[in-house]
């Protein structure tokens, strides 16, 4: 008999990611389990991959619960768990890096510094922001060591209600998901120059070219379940 499998889903910030924890609750229920302890963007990339790392190889050979493990960690740290499948959401590496923005400056409205380690400070401009190392390459940080191929299920939130669907079809017998929108942002508020465009492309060059293998997975997986 062949074992449950557990689905394993990375939250990366700013991908619709707690518009898509509101569907599993309500497709999974009491079977999923949250982790959002990690917080990896709060570390430094070594300390964040090798916790990843350690975890993973801890928890080699072991076994979950069947359902759905979903938040804030480096997928490795489940990569040798047995009976597992990956899912990821993905987002335009602009528009996310946008969001991520406009997060910041409603942090720095609420008088919230937790995050001035990482270079954020008071009166950042887009560009600014932008170049940061910290908060560059974000998706590809968060896959390092984990393959964008390893993942079964790749949604876009460009595609959101089309995708949840899709999720739902392939993992939860075709059940009615809520497809809400929270969080979300108007991106083209801030003022997107095609320079800065440009800009932000160059500096997520590495996401740029994730997102771009994601867009080609789907469309394979679109294109068979014709």
């Amino acid at each position: 008999m062949t074992a449950p499998r557990t689905l394993i889903a990375v939250h990366v910030p700013k991908t619709a990611g707690t518009s898509f924890r509101l569907a599993l609750q309500a497709g999974f229920g009491d079977t999923l389990r949250l982790d959002y302890a990690d917080r990896p963007l709060t570390q430094s990339p070594w300390a964040r991959r090798r916790a990843a790392l350690h975890h993973g190889v801890v928890c080699a050979g072991r076994t979950l619960p069947a359902g759905c493990v979903y938040g804030h960690f480096l997928p490795l740290k489940y990569r040798w768990v047995r009976h597992t499948e990956f899912a990821i959401w993905l987002r335009h590496p602009v528009e996310r890096v946008i969001s991520r923005y406009r997060h910041y400056l409603r942090d720095m409205a609420a008088g919230d510094a937790s995050h001035a380690s990482q270079g954020l400070r008071p009166g950042l401009s887009l560009e600014d922001f932008v170049r940061l190392p910290h908060y560059q390459n974000t998706v590809a940080e968060y896959l390092w060591g984990f393959g964008l191929s390893r993942f079964a299920f790749v949604g876009l939130a460009e595609h959101y209600a089309e995708d949840v669907q899709r999720f739902s079809h392939r993992y939860l017998q075709g059940q009615a998901l809520p497809v809400a929108h929270e969080n979300a942002s108007d991106a083209e508020s801030v003022g997107v120059t095609e320079a800065m465009h440009a800009l932000i492309t160059e500096c997520n060059a590495r996401d740029v070219a994730l997102y771009e293998s994601a867009r080609r997975m789907r469309q394979a997986a679109l294109g068979s379940a014709l």
